[in-house]
């Protein structure tokens, strides 16, 4: 018995998908959530790990510091030089420093590593991480450098605006660190 021809195949027209940037609010957004997670995270490894375990003499000079300082910052300058001429507590802020910026780059690297390119800020924003001219899911040497990047604007605000500064003038939206990790953030 014969078979029916095939019918002819349709024609398939291209589908493509258009990717766009996501906003520089929403990113500005994303970037805050992500900062509170990881600021906590680091506070309370300094706070309930660092200082009692490695720095106890610290905890009174600390409270010390807290009873004398007064509501104003620019008050309290000479009490913290004075605070930070005691080598252990000088030590416990480097400690403290070198902790915060190990857990920041953590955070982010895991993040985007076990989100598939998105961290706890993005997936609330629904944005993620990829690869700009592949348009695909970032490597981990890219998502290490991503962190190491952001945490350093992030820890020095004045860096981190203007990486966002640069981004709201740039057709993609791409900040410093996703110029420089050829990266991109869509919605």
């Amino acid at each position: 018995m014969e078979q029916p021809p095939e019918p002819p195949p349709i024609p398939r027209e291209e589908i493509r998908i258009v990717r766009r940037p996501a906003p520089i609010w929403v990113r500005m957004l994303a970037g805050a959530a992500d900062a509170i997670v990881a600021g906590l995270f680091s506070a309370a490894a300094v706070i309930f790990f660092l200082i009692p375990v490695f720095y106890p003499e610290t905890q009174g000079i600390l409270y010390e510091y807290a009873d004398r300082a007064t509501n104003s910052f620019s008050e309290n300058t000479e009490i913290a030089r004075q605070l930070l001429e005691r080598t252990s507590v000088a030590n416990m802020v480097i400690a403290s420093q070198m902790i915060t910026f190990g857990l920041f780059i953590l955070y982010y690297l895991i993040n985007e590593w076990a989100l598939k390119g998105s961290s706890f800020g993005k997936k609330i924003f629904g944005v993620t991480a990829v690869r700009r001219e592949l348009d695909e899911p970032l490597s981990p040497q890219t998502m290490f450098l991503r962190a190491c990047f952001k945490t350093l604007f992030l820890l020095f605000h004045p860096l981190l605006w203007v990486t966002f500064f640069w981004a709201v003038f740039q057709k993609d939206k791409r900040t410093v660190h996703d110029l420089i990790t050829g990266t991109w953030v869509i919605d």
